[in-house]
């Protein structure tokens, strides 16, 4: 992945302005890009800005997706000294094999550009700008970017009014952008922040980030797949142990399969009994080990522990025991805050067994 970002205040002489962008690296190859705007071009605007900023960079680091991200941050500007607004898109993107997940806060959505030349914004509902009060929850939008692609998260300073006119040039630009070089990439972002009106027509900050989505290189490649399971369907366990049976045996894993199999199995029943949504279940296979991860909506985390005789008889009791079994055959394991839930996750090394 090859980013770059350019940023413009809307009074030159003041430095100082609402807008900005990040591009935050996160465990087992993925990003999280951000751009956002708070209301104004004041130093009050700059004060806040600087605390959703941290606020997102420090979820997105506690593994919360796109949509929970957005949650905690409109919730924590409500709770803030200020009648500003403020609005954000978040991407969460695996670089590994181009899986998006994609969140909008009353914010223009990304353009993206094909490998073919088209471009397109991504069809995500803009939903509410954060600290807005909504009965709806903020949305993910998923999608998979092919290798050479082109995205562009931007703010409205870029486009004033979202105008057909300016659209239609930065439409032209990207669609252009076709070079797949870092170099060109820099160029690529000069031309587009020249597009931005001039002072003193510029009346708001400008802020865009340019990512390339390239292919994984060889040592970096992997396989994954996924499946989801009903809540409560304690069938679902059937399911999953069919589901790692068929994939390992088609990844050539079979060495690894009945370790996996079982500490998936173990993993999905705890997730079945004790939460009360559905199950996500994503299987990776990396050069050098296997990971898998079930999500579920159950924010306690796991922990093992000893049982009695008399413990075994009680569902929290078969809890403990299944994660003992994890914690004996994984190479290493943990659980991660995802969403409204939590994510388990466990790798196999593929030293153990190929």
């Amino acid at each position: 992945m090859i980013t770059t970002a350019r940023y413009l205040p809307a009074c030159p002489t003041a430095g100082v302005g609402g807008d900005w962008y990040d591009g935050i690296m996160l465990p087992d190859a993925r990003i999280c890009l951000v751009v956002g705007d708070v209301e104004g071009h004041s130093v009050e605007s700059s004060a806040v800005m600087g605390q959703l900023r941290s606020a997102v960079l420090a979820y997105a680091r506690e593994n919360h997706g796109p949509a929970a991200i957005l949650t905690r941050t409109s919730h924590l500007l409500a709770e803030l000294d200020t009648e500003l607004l403020a609005t954000c898109c978040c991407v969460r993107m695996d670089v590994a094999d181009g899986a998006a997940e994609v969140a909008l806060a009353g914010h223009p959505a990304p353009l993206v550009r094909r490998p073919d030349g088209r471009v397109d914004a991504l069809d995500v509902p803009a939903d509410v700008p954060l600290g807005v009060h909504s009965a709806t929850p903020y949305r993910t939008y998923e999608t998979t970017l092919a290798p050479g692609s082109l995205l562009l998260l931007y703010t409205d300073g870029l486009t004033p009014g979202q105008s057909s006119e300016a659209l239609a040039g930065v439409r032209t630009l990207l669609a252009a952008g076709g070079q797949d070089n870092e170099r060109h990439l820099e160029g690529l972002a000069d031309r587009l922040i020249a597009t931005a009106p001039r002072p003193p027509e510029r009346y708001d900050d400008v802020a865009l980030l340019l990512a390339r989505y390239e292919r994984a290189t060889p040592d970096a490649q992997h396989r994954s797949s996924r499946m989801e399971i009903q809540r409560h369907d304690l069938q679902g366990v059937r399911e999953t142990r069919r589901f790692m049976r068929d994939h390992l045996g088609s990844w050539g894993r079979d060495a690894m399969t009945d370790d996996l199999e079982l500490m998936a199995s173990e993993v999905v029943t705890n997730a079945l009994i004790h939460a009360d949504s559905d199950v996500e279940l994503r299987l990776r296979d990396y050069p050098d080990h296997i990971r898998l991860e079930v999500r579920d909506s159950d924010v306690s985390p796991p922990v093992p522990s000893s049982l009695s005789a008399a413990e075994e008889e009680n569902a929290q009791a078969e809890h403990g025991r299944g994660l003992i079994i994890v914690d004996s055959l994984a190479t290493t394991w943990g659980s991660s805050p995802s969403g409204r839930g939590k994510t388990v996750w466990l790798e196999l090394s593929t030293r153990d067994g190929s």
